[in-house]
């Protein structure tokens, strides 16, 4: 079985791990676009497996945390897959989410987005603070990032108050901060 986009919770991140999440094509040894969902557990050598209809594609699989009650200790499956499932026949995306540890019994929640995401996107999911913004910050960072692609073409001119990047000066603090 063909797998692709590997991810492995991240709190067991660059140490030894017994699971493995990955999107997986249908068609056994043959070449296939990523379709389903598998988890694979390194220590007992076995395979938990969803696969959608035929016309249905999942994208990269992210591994998110599940909340835990106070004085719970979550185990390394203990969590969620998230991934992007885009429909064929319909060209419509859903967010799909499965439990960590029952894979096979397929999502426990499909979230249509209301549009065609382009197979093959892939992401992260994150819980940090610095991701949390609402509305006004995402539509100030998206005016920024369509300035910067605008000027994509004069990257290494010096423009008045743009650097040899094409950012405005006052915008270098939000972009290279700690590194500044």
């Amino acid at each position: 079985t063909q797998s692709y986009f590997g991810v492995v919770n991240p709190s067991v991140s660059a140490q030894k791990h017994r699971f493995i999440y990955t999107a997986i094509g249908s068609m056994d040894s043959d070449v296939a676009p990523p379709q389903g969902i598998a988890k694979f557990d390194c220590e007992t050598k076995s395979t938990d497996v969803w696969m959608p209809q035929e016309f249905e594609f999942c994208g990269e699989p992210m591994y998110a945390d599940r909340k835990m009650e106070e004085g719970q200790v979550a185990g390394e499956d203990d969590g969620y897959i998230l991934s992007v499932l885009f429909n064929g026949k319909t060209e419509q995306s859903e967010m799909i989410v499965l439990r960590a540890n029952n894979i096979s019994a397929g999502p426990v929640s499909r979230i249509p987005l209301g549009l065609g995401v382009p197979h093959g996107f892939f992401g992260c999911f994150s819980s940090a603070e610095e991701t949390n913004w609402g509305a006004e910050e995402i539509e100030r960072r998206a005016k920024l990032a369509l300035k910067m692609e605008s000027r994509g073409n004069m990257w290494n001119e010096v423009k008045s108050d743009f650097s040899g990047l094409g950012l405005r000066l006052d915008d270098m603090e939000e972009y290279f901060g700690d590194m500044m």
